[in-house]
């Protein structure tokens, strides 16, 4: 089972983020953190991710991989104010998605902000090392 995690501009530079409040958060980490936790739950479940700035990359990887995943984990950053292509592309995706939030020390967009809430199956916040397990638990028994 093919899980696409779809991750928004400005996480890649999260680090910079977590130095300010004395932790030592990378998308690296996060990513492994993801792997690990996956692994641990079924050797089945694959996950494809994408870390980008550009709506357009975003969208051409929905609509890349729609057929062969079976869920999507998305953590928009600053697209949930504004990005409706990718809004679109998920919607038409018919794909069930978590939006992924992250909590005040990390510049948390809130879920009220977001265009992605009423589209997503839920919406979890948190801290990115554990948010992003807690959210995959979650699609996880939208899926099954």
């Amino acid at each position: 089972m093919e899980i696409l995690v779809l991750q928004g501009p400005n996480i890649n530079l999260i680090g910079v983020q977590s130095g300010k409040v004395g932790e030592r958060v990378t998308l690296d980490k996060i990513n492994k953190g993801l792997r690990q936790h996956a692994h641990g739950i079924n050797l089945e479940i694959q996950l494809c991710f994408l870390q980008t700035h550009k709506a357009e990359k975003a969208v051409s990887f929905i609509q890349r991989k729609r057929n062969k995943a079976a869920g999507i984990l998305l953590a928009p950053t600053s697209w949930g104010r504004y990005e409706y292509s990718i809004f679109d592309a998920l919607q038409l995706s018919a794909l069930p998605c978590i939006q992924v939030l992250f909590d005040d020390n990390y510049g948390a967009l809130h879920e009220s902000d977001s265009i992605y809430t009423s589209l997503c199956k839920k919406t979890l916040l948190g801290h990115p090392l554990d948010v992003f397990n807690n959210s995959l638990d979650s699609l996880l028994s939208y899926i099954s």
